[in-house]
C-alpha cells in the first residue's frame, strides 16, 4: 500500500490530535481576542464618559465666565459713561475757571498803586459811617 492510503485507512485519532491541537490554539486565540476587545471597549468607555464629564465642567466653566464677562462689561460701561460726565464737568469748570481768571486780570491792581492805602469808607461805599438824617419836607413845597 501507498503511504497516502496507509494514512487513509489509518484511526481518525492520528488525524484529529494535530487538527485538535489547532483548534485548541484556535479557540484559545478567539477567547484571547475577545477578551482584548472587551478591555478596549471597556477603555473607550471610560475614556467616552471622562470627555463626557471633562465637557460638562468646561460648558459650566464657560457660562460662568460669559456672566463675569457681563458683569465686568456692564460695569466698564457704567465706568465710561460716568468717566464722560467727569470729562464734561471738567471742560464746564475750566471754561468757568478761565473766565474768572480773565475778570480777575481785569481787576487788578498796577504796581505802582499798590502803596496807596483806601480808608474803608471808599470799599464799602453802601455803608454810611455816620447817623442816618431824615430829610423832612417842612413846607416847602406849597401849593
Amino acid at each position: 500500500m501507498s503511504p497516502s492510503l496507509a494514512k487513509a485507512g489509518s484511526s481518525g485519532s492520528d488525524v484529529d490530535a494535530p487538527n485538535a491541537m489547532i483548534d485548541d490554539k484556535r479557540r484559545k486565540r478567539m477567547i484571547s481576542n475577545r477578551e482584548s476587545a472587551r478591555r478596549s471597549r471597556m477603555k473607550r468607555q471610560k475614556q467616552m464618559e471622562g470627555l463626557v464629564s471633562e465637557k460638562s465642567i468646561l460648558e459650566r466653566k464657560i457660562h460662568e465666565d460669559n456672566e463675569k464677562y457681563i458683569a465686568v462689561w456692564q460695569n466698564h460701561f457704567a465706568l465710561e459713561s460716568q468717566n464722560k460726565i467727569l470729562r464734561d464737568e471738567k471742560m464746564k469748570l475750566a471754561e468757568k475757571l478761565k473766565n474768572l481768571q480773565h475778570i480777575l486780570a481785569s481787576y487788578e491792581v498796577p504796581e505802582s498803586d499798590k502803596d496807596i492805602e483806601v480808608s474803608d469808607k471808599f470799599l464799602n461805599p453802601w455803608q454810611v459811617s455816620s447817623p442816618v438824617k431824615l430829610i423832612t419836607t417842612s413846607g416847602m413845597f406849597k401849593f
